[in-house]
């Protein structure tokens, strides 16, 4: 054991100092830069409704890209989500544990879940996989509203927050972030990930040449589970609420749009979709008010016209992403890297002149 631990540090090491020599780094640096400072330039509502949910989002939609890496797809991710919200939640207010012990045990709880369910399923095909964890996510909604009494989910309840909403509550969602994030990094830079990656590149050649096609399956799930019940703990904590709506199917398509239009099976890609997407959703809400009273007299039998209009402009932007960019947004930034790199060069070239 201690071989391996020290294998394991060197590895981490030798990655460590690689990210630092690359180009990647000066981008994580800005990132991480912005990160931190633009809440100080940004009202108490953008804090809370949109850079929160867009850094908590960033982790949901890394989980389920961290599956992707393995071949594997979830079409019920919701379920993990809901599962580590409900679970955080119910920790603190029926044993008392401090909601941050809850947030932690929530999140292995949820693991716990997908350690079971992959022990069954994690032999299936991808999209098989993907069916039975949707079937999942609809039996999770089904027991949480048969014990409603005991549960509480229908109506919901309040969530017990670990500290302060607003600036606080946003630098421990980021500080969580980065830290699972980094995590999955290294993960996806290491032997583990090239494993992850042959198979999802060729299934029968990944076997033929020894590697454990069930065991690496089942890690990745496991660890994409945690840190969607981590991500569904501090999304509860972010909207103060909790109920069974955590389980409703947009919420299982929503990392698998944000991981498409940044560029699936990339670490940064998940990171740009779940920006957009959480911007376009929190900006286009505001105009829900106005369709409805310009469309409303048009169609008197439809409620509400706002949100299906909000979702046809993101069904819309994910069609022309992955018409034009296949690989997602996250494609592009190279060639931006490339043209600033040239820039200086060009302009040099002009002064020799």
């Amino acid at each position: 054991m201690p071989e391996m631990f020290t294998q394991l540090l060197g590895s981490v090491e030798k990655e460590l100092l690689e990210f630092r020599q690359s180009d990647k780094f000066y981008f994580v640096l800005g990132a991480v830069a912005i990160g931190l400072v633009i809440p100080f330039a940004a009202s108490e509502y953008v804090v809370g409704e949109v850079l929160t949910p867009m850094i908590i989002f960033m982790i949901y939609a890394s989980s389920w890209n961290l599956l992707a890496y393995s071949g594997q797809g979830s079409l019920g991710h919701a379920a993990f989500l809901g599962i580590g919200g409900f679970a955080s939640a119910l920790l603190a207010i029926k044993l008392g544990l401090p909601p941050v012990f809850g947030l932690l045990v929530g999140s292995l709880f949820s693991a716990g879940i997908g350690l079971l369910i992959g022990l069954v399923c994690v032999r299936l095909k991808a999209w098989f996989l993907a069916m039975v964890t949707f079937g999942f996510s609809v039996i999770i909604v089904t027991l949480i509203s048969q014990f409603d009494s005991v549960i509480g989910g229908v109506m919901g309840f309040p969530t017990p927050l670990i500290i302060e909403r607003g600036l606080p509550f946003y630098y421990l969602t980021f500080v969580l972030a980065a830290i699972s994030i980094g995590v999955m990094y290294l993960l996806i830079k290491s032997k583990t990930g090239l494993a992850f990656r042959a198979i999802h590149e060729n299934e029968p050649e990944a076997k033929m040449i020894g590697i454990n096609i069930a065991k690496y399956k089942l890690l990745a799930f496991v660890l994409s589970t945690f840190f969607a019940g981590l991500a569904g703990g501090l999304f509860a904590q972010s909207i103060r609420y909790i109920q069974v709506s955590v389980f409703d199917p947009y919420y299982s398509f929503l990392p698998l749009m944000m991981a498409v239009i940044g560029g699936l099976r990339t670490i940064e890609g998940p990171l740009i979709g779940s920006v957009i997407i959480v911007t376009i959703n929190s900006y286009l809400y505001k105009i829900d008010d106005v369709l409805q009273g310009l469309m409303g007299p048009l169609f008197p039998n439809v409620s509400n016209v706002g949100p299906p209009l909000r979702m046809l402009s993101l069904g819309l932007f994910l069609v022309l992403v992955v018409i034009f960019l296949p690989k997602g947004i996250s494609s592009l930034l190279p060639k931006i890297r490339e043209y600033f790199s040239e820039k200086p060069k060009k302009a040099k070239t002009h002064e020799g002149k």
